[in-house]
């Protein structure tokens, strides 16, 4: 969540309505064929603690302070997208940024059949949300290659 909610503030600032969801987190995968590893960067920091990072965030959908899951099966995974989308259907906004992870938005917009992870970091794409919860590409994709190491 810490990695999403920076990336919301470095690319829109801090103006925003900002509504933390826990539903499109990151999926903590154990299989040794995925680089997900078991620091806290893959599966969640507590309310207690991100909360106060985030001040002008709205953390009122976060109801648990330890909000992740370590064990989520795909079928977990598959579920937790639908109710995302249910999420945002019932949304009163005609235009909603999601900030998230690679994994989780795979799943979401269903491209699991193409490629392990089709979301780059800093992949910006559009999607339109029909009203009978199908997704259907929007005009914007932006690719910004970033290097594995950041320099010091």
């Amino acid at each position: 969540m810490r990695r999403a909610l920076m990336t919301t503030e470095c690319v829109f600032g801090r103006d925003r309505p900002v509504i933390v969801c826990p539903l499109p987190s990151e999926h903590f995968d154990p299989s040794p064929f995925v680089e997900s590893g078991d620091g806290p960067c893959n599966y969640g920091t507590p309310r207690s603690k991100i909360s106060p990072e985030f001040p002008s965030c709205d953390f009122s959908l976060v109801t648990e302070d330890e909000w992740w899951t370590k064990d989520e099966s795909q079928d977990q995974l598959l579920d937790r997208c639908e109710r995302f989308r249910q999420f945002l259907l019932a949304r009163p906004e005609r235009r909603i940024a999601v900030v998230s992870h690679g994994r989780f938005l795979t799943c979401f917009v269903k491209e699991d059949d193409k490629e392990f992870n089709t979301f780059w970091n800093c992949d910006a794409r559009e999607f339109v949300l029909e009203q009978d919860g199908q997704l259907k590409e929007g005009g914007l994709f932006v690719r910004v290659e970033t290097p594995y190491e950041l320099p010091q």
